[in-house]
C-alpha cells in the first residue's frame, strides 16, 4: 500500500516530468543553493522564549502555518512534494526556539488572509507588508523585496518607466499587491490618450511566468526573489526589464492579543537565532542577497 508522504512525492515527480516535457520553468532550487544548511532540528528550545507563547497556541499545537510555495527560493515544493525554502527554514528554527510543533499548510495566495481571520489558520508564510493590511495582519519583517517586470529575450521591450506598459499584454500572479498599481497605471494610459493594459491574472508565479513562456504575455510583474531566481536558471527564457522597490515580506500572525503575543514571541526567537549567525546561514543556503535581509525583525516597519 502507498503511504500519504510516497503518494506526495510521486505527485511531485511525475508533476516535474510533465513539466519539463512541456518546456516549463520549474519552481526547484538547484542543490548549489543548499549547501552547508544549518541542523535545525537540534536547536534547542529557550525556557524563557518559550515562556512568552500564549497558552492558546501551546495547547492547539501544532500550530498551522499557511504558506503559497511558489516564490523560489523564498518558498517553494520541492522535488519530494515537501514545502521548503528560505521562509520555511527560518520558521522552523524560531518554532524549534519556541518549545513549538507546527505543520505546513499549502493555500492559495488570496486565502491567506481570510483563512487567518477565520482562524483556519494561525500563522502566513509569508506576504507583503503593507500598511493597509495592519488591521487583519500583525508582521514580522523578515526580508526586503521588490517587484520585477520579466520578458522573453527575444522581444527585449524597453521600459524607463510603468507607463511604458500602455498597450501591452501583462500577465500578474491573483491577489497580489501590484495588481492594482497595474490596474492604476492602465487607467493612466487611457487618461493620457493611450491604450490600456491588457492585463491578465494567473494563480502562482510559475504559471505567471509559463504565460511569457507560450507567448499569452508579453511581459509578466512578479516579486523579484522569483525574477531573480528564474533568470539566473533560464537566461535564455527571463530577463528583467524594469524593477523598483515595493515592501518587506513579512511573517503574518493575527491582530487579537494572542496573535500579537506570538509575533512578539517569534521575533525574539528571530533575533537570538540572528545573533547566533543562523539567519545569515539561511540567507547564504538559499542565495539570497545580505542586502535585502532584515535581521533586526522588526513588527510592522514595511519600509516602503
Amino acid at each position: 500500500m502507498t503511504t500519504p508522504v510516497r503518494s506526495t512525492r510521486i505527485i511531485a515527480r511525475l508533476t516535474v516530468a510533465a513539466a519539463l516535457s512541456l518546456n516549463v520553468a520549474l519552481c526547484v532550487v538547484s542543490p548549489a543553493f543548499a549547501e552547508g544548511p544549518p541542523n535545525v532540528d537540534a536547536i534547542p528550545a529557550d525556557p524563557a522564549l518559550s515562556a512568552l507563547v500564549p497558552a492558546f497556541y501551546r495547547q492547539k499545537q501544532p500550530i498551522a502555518v499557511a504558506v503559497n510555495p511558489e516564490i523560489a527560493p523564498v518558498k517553494f515544493i520541492d522535488e519530494d512534494g515537501d514545502v521548503a525554502g528560505f521562509a520555511p527554514d527560518l520558521i522552523s528554527a524560531a518554532a524549534k526556539v519556541l518549545g513549538l510543533k507546527i505543520k505546513f499548510v499549502q493555500a492559495s495566495f488570496d486565502s491567506l488572509i481570510p483563512g487567518l481571520a477565520a482562524n483556519r489558520f494561525d500563522v502566513l508564510l509569508s506576504l507583503g507588508d503593507f500598511p493597509s493590511r495592519h488591521g487583519k495582519v500583525t508582521f514580522i519583517d523578515y526580508l526586503n523585496v521588490g517587484q520585477t517586470i520579466v520578458a522573453s529575450p527575444k522581444r527585449q521591450p524597453t521600459l524607463k518607466s510603468l507607463d511604458d506598459l500602455c498597450g501591452m499584454q501583462i500577465a500578474l500572479p491573483r491577489g497580489t499587491a501590484p495588481l492594482q498599481r497595474a490596474n492604476e497605471v492602465s487607467d493612466k494610459c487611457v487618461a493620457d490618450g493611450k491604450k490600456a493594459i491588457s492585463i491578465a491574472t494567473y494563480p502562482d508565479t510559475s504559471m505567471t511566468l509559463m504565460s511569457l513562456t507560450n507567448e499569452a504575455s508579453q511581459v509578466v510583474w512578479i516579486d523579484s526573489p522569483a525574477a531573480n531566481y528564474n533568470i539566473k536558471k533560464f537566461p535564455d527564457k527571463y530577463q528583467a526589464v524594469y524593477y523598483y522597490n515595493l515592501s518587506s515580506y513579512g511573517i503574518g500572525f493575527g491582530v487579537d492579543d494572542n496573535g500579537k503575543r506570538l509575533a512578539h514571541a517569534f521575533q525574539q526567537a528571530l533575533i537570538k537565532l540572528q545573533k547566533q549567525g543562523l539567519y545569515q546561514s539561511v540567507m547564504q543556503k538559499w542565495g539570497l542577497p545580505a542586502k535585502d535581509g532584515r535581521p533586526t525583525f522588526p513588527i510592522n516597519d514595511p519600509q516602503m
